[in-house]
């Protein structure tokens, strides 16, 4: 199919020469172009190969007195991954006047190939652009201009429509690449230039185009010659391959490496997205299949690694039927292949398990090799087990080997320094100063993320001793605080516009005041909203304690996919965004709901990610939403007697100011124990 497509693009593109590129599998993305008749002046690319910075040369094209743009540039992909990978490589493509993009296969989560356009005036003459499915789950997109357009450019606007045009917070410092393998590193940035081993980095007008430079090849690199921009050296992916044995390692090859050598993830195409929590599939097993890493179901070869280690969005779509992955360590490994697999899967939220992990897999880190051996296989037929421990490797996962979390170790070992990460906005509206100091606890832990507090008091004095103890002992803590005094009588959405117009944070998150939330709550929360391009990230109820019976209930929802609904006390939202839908409707109640159908309405888009790090408190009476006790014993998967929240919960914090202020308590079970903890209670806002 994509062959016709291109085939007639080539007999309508005139009398000027076409280029023609592949990326991905070679036996999807260049069979497709293998069999087409080109013409002298035609170029047939592997991407894959191409050193970025290296021009692509056309005879006829750019030169003196010759025409800037080609009749075609088609672009073949065999996964969106793909595609986006080689942006850092399609600077090098000249200019054209019309534009092929074609993916053979995406996962069933993906949408069409639609173009976000550039936002200047660049694609103000376009005269045509046409979006088509190829067979199942294939698109293409052509894009024609009367007098041509950038074609990394375009390729970028139409890889970005893919995720909802939001774009999110690009990957820093800005980066020149050398070698073959530099779009391994810079995966999807067309800001990043290719230099020459010894540089200089170029200049645009009087500034270098980049702040760090990573060179990457096989051999002695000669000396870097650049005195401003520096450099970090890194090995190619193509190491030797190691042989293990039921003895052990092969004593000729013991060396470890060092986990900032690795390539990173493109957390924009790999990650949770898609994950299902069906836990009676079969085992699939990750290792040697031949002389590459495979992954496979039984004698079926679900998907082969290239020997730089890189899986794709399809690899992991073709996965997510199966209940986990065991990883073998044996046979001849290649070292590269095996460490980005398994950090790949794991990034995805696919639950792995391993026996112990060979010295020179130690690039995986630390915190993601205790996690392979944490679960034995049959914990995974359990399908809350299964899906705590897919958070717990993608926590990991993501949060080592992510592009940004690795771009951001570099710099740090170039002595680069970056921007901080952005502040956050935790925003608190209560009525009620006996559940100040609960609340206060469940914010003050929360870990790996820059936030602050504005805690609205909608009613009642901060001099109140319960409030005045707690918000002390919270300000001990060194995380900054605005408390804001709002009248009874003010309606609860301008309570809410008056606490986000106190807001310094570029993100806010709302918090409910009865509601538990685990340490890891704002961290995942800012990771989905990182790897899903979403304007609003937010959970289900997937775990409700309701008071009046004592009981939890697990609700399982299908989660780590778009959705209209998430729960108003988990919403996380640019601050921009909030502007933009003109903030929170000035009404009593049903506040949250009106906030997503406004985003809804203004072209955003909002994303449900898992909901095991928080908890829902459900009381008799005085909630805004009007839902009863039936509904939750209804819709339940499993429900346990008494409080029993997920194990990412980590229990239960002690309410600030509690040691100094009396308070009223109610005693329920800690998080997989039978000793009561203390819990503050009130009414329900």
């Amino acid at each position: 199919m994509i062959t016709s497509v291109v085939r007639q693009a080539l007999r309508t593109r005139g009398a000027e020469p076409a280029v023609l590129c592949h990326t991905g599998d070679p036996t999807t993305a260049r069979r497709e172009l293998a069999s087409l008749r080109l013409r002298s002046g035609d170029l047939l690319v592997d991407l894959d190969t191409h050193r970025p910075g290296d021009p692509i040369e056309i005879p006829g094209v750019g030169g003196e007195g010759e025409p800037e743009a080609v009749g075609l540039v088609a672009v073949v992909a065999a996964s969106l991954t793909d595609l986006g990978r080689v942006l850092t490589v399609a600077t090098a493509l000249p200019p054209t006047v019309h534009l092929l993009a074609a993916v053979a296969d995406t996962p069933g989560h993906q949408g069409p190939l639609l173009p976000t356009p550039p936002g200047i005036d660049e694609w103000n003459d376009l005269l045509e652009a046409r979006v088509r499915r190829l067979g199942r789950r294939g698109w293409v997109c052509e894009l024609f201009f009367p007098n041509s357009v950038e074609t990394a450019l375009a390729l970028d606007c139409v890889v970005h429509g893919t995720r909802g045009g939001h774009r999110g917070r690009r990957v820093l410092p800005l980066a020149a690449v050398h070698g073959r393998e530099g779009c391994l590193w810079r995966p999807g940035d067309i800001a990043s230039t290719g230099v020459t081993a010894t540089g200089p980095v170029p200049l645009r007008r009087v500034s270098p185009v980049a702040d760090l430079v990573l060179r990457t090849d096989e051999g002695t690199l000669p000396a870097w010659e650049d005195p401003v921009v520096p450099h970090l050296d890194v090995p190619t992916t193509s190491r030797p391959r190691i042989t293990i044995t039921e003895a052990g390692e092969d004593p000729h090859r013991t060396g470890s490496f060092d986990t900032h050598t690795i390539p990173p993830i493109d957390e924009r195409f790999v990650n949770p997205i898609g994950f299902t929590k069906k836990a009676g599939g079969p085992m699939g097993d990750l290792g040697d299949h031949g002389d590459r890493t495979a992954l496979s179901e039984g004698r079926k070869v679900l998907f082969t690694v290239p020997e730089h280690g890189t899986v794709t969005d399809l690899d992991v779509g073709r996965v997510r039927y199966l209940r986990g992955v065991r990883v073998n360590w044996s046979g001849q490994v290649g070292p590269v292949s095996m460490v980005r697999a398994v950090a790949s899967l794991a990034a995805a939220g696919v639950p792995l398990v391993s026996g112990p992990v060979p010295p020179w897999a130690s690039s995986l880190g630390r915190p993601l090799i205790d996690l392979l051996t944490s679960v034995e296989e049959r914990g995974l037929a359990d399908p809350l087990t299964r899906e705590e421990h897919s958070v717990r490797l993608r926590r990991a996962a993501l949060g080592t080997h992510g592009r940004a979390a690795r771009w951001s170790a570099l710099a740090a070992g170039a002595g680069v320094p970056t921007p901080p990460e952005p502040l956050v906005t935790v925003m608190l509206c209560t009525r009620r100063p006996e559940l100040v100091g609960f609340a206060l606890a469940q914010v003050v832990r929360q870990r790996d993320v820059r936030f602050e507090l504005v805690l609205a008091l909608h009613g009642f004095s901060a001099d109140l001793p319960e409030v005045r103890s707690a918000v002390r002992e919270f300000s001990a803590s060194g995380i900054p605080i605005t408390v804001h005094e709002a009248p009874g009588d003010q309606v609860f959405g301008a309570v809410l516009n008056d606490a986000a117009d106190r807001a310094s944070g570029t993100v806010i998150a709302k918090w409910d005041d009865d509601d538990w939330y685990g340490p890891d709550h704002l961290a995942d929360m800012l990771m989905a909203r990182t790897y899903s391009g979403a304007d609003v990230v937010g959970i289900t109820q997937d775990l409700v304690y309701l008071q009046e019976l004592d009981l939890t209930v697990w609700r399982s929802y299908q989660t780590e996919k778009p959705s209209p609904d998430v729960v108003g006390s988990t919403i996380v939202i640019d601050r921009s965004v909030l502007t933009d839908v003109g903030g929170f409707r000035p009404l009593p109640r049903a506040i949250d709901s009106q906030l997503l159908l406004a985003v809804r309405r203004h072209g955003g888009r909002i994303y449900r990610t898992h909901g095991l790090g928080y908890l829902l408190r459900r009381a008799g009476e005085g909630h805004t939403w009007g839902a009863d006790m039936g509904y939750f014993l209804r819709r339940n998967s499993r429900q346990w007697s008494g409080w029993r929240p997920s194990a990412l919960l980590e229990g239960e914090p002690r309410p600030l100011g509690s040691e100094t202020v009396p308070e009223t308590t109610l005693s329920v079970p800690s998080a997989r124990e039978g000793r009561p903890s203390t819990t503050t209670t009130g009414g329900h806002r």
